[in-house]
C-alpha cells in the first residue's frame, strides 16, 4: 500500500467501531480490532483528503488506543501506550529500564485470533511468516474465528471443512485423511514434524490452536518422506499482551455439554513476561445408541523476553479422552446385491461394556533469536506421550441378503493396550540479503523426529459360539459381556526422520522470484530392536517460480519430488518392500486483495507416484517369516492423480466474510501387475473412489446485518459431493452425490457476551461417509454457544 495516497473521508462524529469499518472501506485496507476494543468508544470524526495513517490517527485520537502498520499495509489496533511521568532522580534509581522484545515491530503476521477475519495474513507452514502469494503451492488456513463461527472443536470437524480434504473412518477409531487422492499423514505442531498427530490415540483439541494450516500437494521440503496429500500444521494459542479472557459454554443435540475457560496477558508489570491457561472439559453423547464420551483438557505456556532480541516460551498439554460403548469394528453390514439396507441411523454393535480410553501428556518449547532486523534463528522442540486402552466389538463382516437380514453375527472382541512416545524438534534460520541490485531471502533449517511405540499389545475374545442378532433392532443388553485374555507378547518398534532443508529465493527482477531448494533427508525404521528398513542422504529437490503479475496477483509454478517409505510391507522374501518414488507438479494463481482482507487461488496439478506396494498374488493372505499382517507384497503398482481447485477467503463486501473451495480431482491406477506381469482388474481404474469424490464443495460464510441489527450475524454453508463408490466383483456399493447444509445465527447480548445457534444437516440429509464400508454420516444437530469475552 502507498502510505502517501490520499482519501476523501466524510465520517460523522459518533460511535468508534462504524466510523473504523468506514475508514477500511475508504481507504481499501485491512484494519483488525475486536468489539470488546471499541464499545463504549467515540471519535470526533474526519472530513476531507487525507492518507490512510494520517486519518486512522486522528480517528483514535482521545480513544487509548493505537494504530499498529504490518508490513502488508494492513493495521492492527492495540492499546495506546500509557503516558510516564517525567523520570526523576528517585524513579531512575528504583525502576531500571526494561525492553520488550514483543513490540509491534515483531508481532506475527500470522496470528488469527482476533482478527475476525476468515483471510490469512501470514502462514508458518513454509518455514518462517510468508504471505499466501509468496508460498508456490495451495495452501488453506482454517482461522481460529472459522472454527468459532462454526463450532469445530476436533481436529476431525477442521478437516473436514477445508479445501479437497476427505476422510476414511478405519476400524478401531482410526481416522485418515486424504488430499488429492493421498494420505495427510504427516502433521506438524508449531513447524515441528509429529508424524500421525503424535502416535494413533486422539488429536489434539482445536481449542488450543490459533489455527490450522494445510499444505496441499507433496511436502517432501518441509518432511522428506511421506504420501504427496500433503501436510498439517497446527499452530498453538500464545499468550497475548493484553489482559484478556474468555468463557465459553456449549450445550446441544444428544446430550452434548461442553465449558472452556481461557485466560491470558502479562504476568508482570513490564509485560516481559506473559501467561496463558486453557481449561475445557466435553461430555457428550451421539446419534448412534449406547456411546458416551469425556473429555477433560488442561493446556499453558508461558513466554518471556530474555533481553531486547530473544523471546522464549514453554509450555504443556493434558488431554484424557474416555469412550464408554459404541465400539465396533466394520461399521454397519451390506448387502449382497449392492442396495441399502435402510437402517436406522442411530444403530450401534457396540455394547456398554466397549470402551476406548486414551490420555496424551505433551511439553513444548521454542526460543527465537532475532541476530538483526534482517536475519533471525529459531529452535523449537515437542514431546508426547500417549496411553491407548481399547475393547471393540466385531462381527463376521459378511454380506447380508437384503430380502430377510438373516444371519449376521457377533463373533468376540479385541482388547488393545498400546503406549506411543513421539519427539520432534526443529531449527531454522533465515533472513535477507542484497545482491545484484535485489533482496533476495535464504532459509536453511533442520529437523528430527522419532515415532516410538513402546509396547503395542493385543488379546482376542470369542464367543463359544457366534451371537446371532436382527441388525436392523439390536438387542445388546443380552450380549454376555468378554473380558480380555492374556495379551500377546508386546511389539515395541520406532521410526526416526531426520534432515536438512533450505531454500534461496533469488528475486530475479522486480516480479519475478526464483525458489531453488531441498532436502537432504534420512529415514530408519526398526521393529523389536532388528533394524527392517534405512534410506540415507535421500534427496528430494524443489524448484519453483513466483512471477508478481500487478499488486494484487501472482502466478506460480512449482516442482518437487515424493519419496514415502514402505518398509512395514514385506515381499515373500522376507525383505522389506522398497520405497515409492514420484513427482508434484502445480502450476496456479494467487490474489491478495484490499491488504489482505481477501485471499483467493486457483492451481492445477498432477501427481505420480511409481513403484507402490501390491499384494503379491502369490501370497494374497499370509507372509510366513515376517511381521506383515495380511499377504505379502510386491513393488509395481502406478498412480496418477491430477486435477484443479480454487478458493476464496476472506471480506467480499462490508460485514460478509466468505469461505468457499472447489476441488476436481481424477485419481487412478495408471500400472496395477500381478507377479507375472498381467494386468490387475485395477489397472486403468479409479484409486480410493470409496471416500474421494470427483469433485467437492466446501462453502461457509457470515453475515453482520447493518444498521439497528448489527448485534444480529446470520451465517450458512453447504458441502457438496459427487458420488463415490466401491467395486467388489460384480457388485457395485454406491454413495450418490449430496448436499449437506449448515446455518447459524448469533446475536450481541451486551459488550462481553454473544449467543449463537448453529445448525448442522439443516434438512438432514442422509448418507454415508464412506462406500462399501457403511457409516453414517451425522444427522441434523444443533448447538447452543454462549461465548463472554473480558
Amino acid at each position: 500500500m502507498q502510505t502517501s495516497a490520499t482519501y476523501t473521508f466524510n465520517i460523522p462524529a459518533g460511535p468508534l467501531a462504524p466510523a473504523l469499518r468506514s475508514f477500511a472501506s475508504t481507504a481499501n485496507v485491512l484494519l483488525t480490532f475486536t468489539a470488546e476494543q471499541t464499545d463504549g468508544k467515540i471519535t470526533e470524526g474526519i472530513k476531507g483528503p487525507h492518507t490512510a495513517s494520517s486519518a486512522l490517527n486522528a480517528l483514535l485520537a482521545g480513544t487509548g488506543l493505537q494504530a499498529l502498520t504490518l508490513e502488508n499495509g494492513s493495521y492492527l489496533l492495540r492499546p495506546a501506550p500509557a503516558v510516564q511521568p517525567p523520570k526523576t532522580k528517585e524513579s531512575i534509581a528504583t525502576l531500571p529500564e526494561v525492553s520488550v522484545v514483543a513490540s509491534s515491530d515483531r508481532e506475527s503476521q500470522a496470528v488469527s485470533e482476533g482478527t475476525g477475519s476468515y483471510a490469512a495474513r501470514a502462514v508458518s507452514i513454509g518455514k518462517g511468516e510468508q504471505s499466501l502469494r509468496d508460498i508456490p503451492q495451495s495452501v488453506s488456513v482454517m482461522t481460529r474465528q472459522r472454527m468459532d463461527d462454526q463450532n469445530l472443536t476436533s481436529l476431525d470437524s477442521a478437516l473436514s471443512q477445508v479445501t479437497g480434504v476427505t476422510k476414511e473412518f478405519r476400524n478401531y477409531g482410526h481416522t485418515v485423511y486424504y488430499s488429492r487422492g493421498f494420505a495427510l499423514d504427516n502433521f506438524m505442531t508449531d513447524g515441528v514434524p509429529m508424524g500421525y498427530y503424535g502416535g494413533i490415540g486422539i488429536a489434539p483439541d482445536t481449542a488450543i490452536f490459533d489455527r490450522i494450516e494445510v499444505l496441499r500437494g507433496a511436502p517432501g521440503l518441509l518432511i522428506g518422506n511421506g504420501d504427496p496429500g500433503g501436510t498439517v500444521n497446527m499452530v498453538r494459542k500464545r499468550p497475548l499482551a493484553e489482559k484478556q479472557m474468555q468463557i465459553t459454554a456449549r450445550a446441544g443435540s444428544w446430550d452434548y455439554y461442553r465449558l472452556d475457560g481461557d485466560i491470558t496477558g502479562p504476568l508482570n508489570d513490564a509485560g516481559t513476561l506473559r501467561g496463558r491457561l486453557l481449561a475445557g472439559y466435553e461430555d457428550r453423547h451421539y446419534f448412534y445408541d449406547e456411546a458416551q464420551t469425556k473429555l477433560p483438557l488442561l493446556y499453558g505456556m508461558l513466554e518471556a523476553d530474555l533481553g531486547e532480541k530473544t523471546v522464549a516460551a514453554v509450555g504443556a498439554r493434558y488431554q484424557h479422552y474416555s469412550q464408554q460403548g459404541g465400539r465396533w469394528a466394520y461399521g454397519l453390514p451390506i448387502s449382497s446385491d449392492g442396495s441399502d439396507l435402510g437402517l436406522s441411523r442411530s444403530t450401534s454393535y457396540g455394547p456398554g461394556w466397549t470402551y476406548f480410553k486414551s490420555t496424551v501428556r505433551e511439553v513444548f518449547g521454542d526460543i527465537t533469536h532475532h541476530i538483526n532486523d534482517d536475519w533471525s534463528v529459531k529452535l523449537t522442540g515437542t514431546a508426547q506421550l500417549s496411553e491407548r486402552q481399547d475393547a471393540a466389538i466385531y462381527n463376521e463382516n459378511l454380506p447380508l441378503d437384503p430380502n430377510n437380514l438373516q444371519n449376521f453375527y457377533l463373533r468376540g472382541a479385541d482388547f488393545e493396550d498400546n503406549q506411543y512416545r513421539t519427539r520432534g524438534a526443529d531449527a531454522q534460520l533465515h533472513g535477507k540479503f542484497g545482491a545484484w541490485g535485489q533482496e533476495h531471502q535464504l532459509f536453511l533449517g533442520a529437523n528430527w523426529q522419532k515415532e516410538e511405540t513402546l509396547s503395542y499389545k493385543g488379546s482376542r475374545v470369542t464367543y463359544s459360539s457366534p451371537i446371532l442378532i436382527d441388525p436392523r433392532s439390536p438387542d445388546l443388553s443380552a450380549l454376555a459381556r468378554l473380558y480380555s485374555g492374556p495379551y500377546g507378547t508386546p511389539i515395541s518398534g520406532e521410526t526416526t526422520t531426520q534432515g536438512f532443508y533450505g531454500n534461496l529465493k533469488l528475486q530475479v527482477s522486480a516480479p519475478l522470484k526464483v525458489i531453488l531448494g531441498g532436502r537432504v533427508s534420512w529415514y530408519e525404521n526398526s521393529l523389536l530392536g532388528i533394524t527392517q528398513s534405512k534410506e540415507t542422504h535421500q534427496v528430494t529437490p524443489y524448484v519453483a517460480a513466483i512471477l508478481r503479475l500487478n499488486n494484487e496477483w501472482s502466478a506460480y509454478g512449482s516442482y518437487t519430488d515424493v519419496f514415502r517409505p514402505q518398509s512395514n510391507s514385506y515381499t515373500a522374501s522376507g525383505t522389506p518392500l522398497n520405497p515409492a518414488l514420484g513427482s508434484n507438479y502445480e502450476a496456479g494463481i494467487k490474489g491478495e486483495f484490499a491488504g489482505g482482507k481477501l485471499n483467493t487461488s486457483f492451481a492445477l496439478f498432477r501427481i505420480n507416484m511409481d513403484d507402490l506396494a501390491q499384494t503379491d498374488p502369490r501370497n494374497p493372505t499370509s507372509c510366513p517369516g515376517t511381521p506383515a499382517q495380511g499377504g505379502c507384497s510386491i513393488n509395481g503398482g502406478k498412480l496418477k492423480s491430477e486435477g484443479f481447485d480454487a478458493e476464496i477467503n476472506g471480506e467480499i463486501l462490508p460485514r460478509l466474510q466468505v469461505f468457499a473451495g472447489y476441488t476436481y480431482n481424477t485419481a487412478k491406477y495408471v500400472r496395477d501387475r500381478d507377479a507375472t506381469g498381467n494386468p490387475t482388474a485395477n489397472e486403468g481404474g479409479a484409486y480410493q473412489s470409496s471416500f474421494i469424490p470427483r469433485q467437492l464443495l466446501r462453502s461457509w460464510m457470515t453475515y453482520q446485518l447493518p444498521g439497528a441489527w448489527e448485534k444480529f450475524t446470520v451465517g450458512g454453508g453447504v458441502n457438496l459431493q459427487s458420488e463415490i463408490y466401491t467395486q467388489d466383483g460384480t457388485v457395485r456399493y454406491t454413495q450418490e452425490g449430496y448436499a449437506v447444509w449448515n446455518a447459524s445465527a448469533s446475536y450481541r447480548v451486551d459488550k462481553h457476551w454473544t449467543a449463537t445457534i448453529n445448525i448442522n444437516n439443516v434438512f438432514d440429509k442422509h448418507y454415508y461417509t464412506v462406500a462399501g464400508n457403511y457409516w453414517y454420516g451425522e444427522p441434523q444437530s444443533m448447538m447452543l454457544t454462549l461465548r463472554g469475552t473480558f
